[in-house]
């Protein structure tokens, strides 16, 4: 594969490489200079996810500096101009989070044509060569909301979802893995599908105008880190908030696991989170990071993680693992959300 070839040639350029002054030295000091590319960096899980792959990658012994993230402000053509300004300061290595999966093409072939690996973290890129993308089952985790709302209707009535922008492909897995499963394993449920685009505003918009108007069984926030909190002050609004057990209570199934998702497990107003490993995210994005820099190959299978690595469309995925969070788990320390 060609994202082999652009590690090994990372490899030989870190070998070869006098150390940069000035530009190329982030919080961790003497290093391999390294970049982050962040697509939006407007939500408690983002800016989570941020702070992990940061620290893990300034970390004393960690071989790496990285300079300050770039936050593009969903504005992917300002993604590719942060991607370029820090090539041209030097990095030798990028980790993204892309804003956009197609989009961020033409940025990942800009760091290919330098020699400079890319991993990308939580959203995937479509294309161009990747050494790894990281992230947790999206289609696994949207199946895994399908088969708690089918327990918490009984298979039927109606279920509003939320989603988060089908250009990504965080957004469009999900969605994808629930339609599915909905459509195979409890046909008895009418699902209505909403964009958010991931944007609270928009979540707002479609909670007010959808919840207000029609009847729902249960809902489904395609990320509680954007959605959940603008969405329960609607449902509260209208009277349509009410915790676990009393009447009126609207069953409520969310992805992502920030603190705030898992205190409104603990109080009764969501049912069920599916924790994104965002601690993981930032552990093995500086672990693949150092693999590639040191021209390490992988393959597809089972990992020493409890992961699966995949073929993602023409690139490598690490898979990681996404727990669903109930009133029974939600103390467990090891979620992100209570260490946040």
């Amino acid at each position: 594969m060609n994202n082999r070839k652009v590690a090994a040639g990372a490899a030989l350029l870190l070998a070869g490489t006098v150390a940069l002054t000035g530009c190329g030295r982030g919080e961790g000091g003497e290093g391999t200079p390294v970049g982050f590319s962040a697509g939006f960096l407007d939500s408690p899980f983002n800016s989570g996810m941020v702070k992990a792959v940061e620290g893990q990658a300034n970390a004393e012994g960690s071989g790496l500096s990285m300079l300050p993230a770039t936050d593009a402000q969903s504005d992917p053509g300002k993604q590719i101009t942060d991607v370029n300004t820090l090539l041209s300061q030097g990095v030798e290595g990028l980790v993204m989070f892309p804003t956009d999966s197609d989009a961020i093409i033409p940025a990942i072939e800009a760091a290919n044509a330098k020699g400079v690996p890319v991993i990308t973290v939580d959203i995937a890129g479509n294309g161009g060569d990747i050494y790894m993308n990281i992230r947790a089952d999206n289609v696994a985790m949207g199946r895994s909301v399908c088969e708690k709302l089918g327990e918490l209707t009984g298979g039927s009535g109606r279920v509003l979802e939320i989603h988060g922008d089908l250009g990504t492909t965080s957004g469009f897995d999900r969605n994808a893995g629930f339609t599915e499963c909905m459509g195979e394993r409890f046909p008895g449920i009418e699902v209505v599908s909403r964009d958010a685009k991931w944007k609270t505003d928009q979540a707002v918009d479609v909670a007010q105008t959808v919840l207000s108007t029609q009847d729902f069984d249960a809902v489904f926030l395609a990320s509680d880190s954007v959605m959940l909190t603008g969405v329960m002050n609607v449902m509260r609004d209208i009277n349509k908030l009410a915790p676990t057990g009393s009447a009126g209570h609207l069953p409520l199934v969310t992805i992502d696991g920030t603190p705030g998702a898992l205190q409104a497990v603990r109080d009764g107003y969501v049912d069920a989170v599916v924790s994104q490993p965002v601690d993981l995210y930032g552990k093995y994005a500086v672990s693949y990071l150092q693999d590639a820099l040191a021209g390490k190959e992988y393959q597809t299978g089972p990992t020493d993680h409890d992961s699966v690595i995949v073929d993602y469309k023409g690139n490598l995925a690490d898979m990681l693992p996404a727990p669903v969070v109930t009133a029974d788990n939600v103390d467990d320390t090891t979620l992100w959300g209570n260490q946040a």
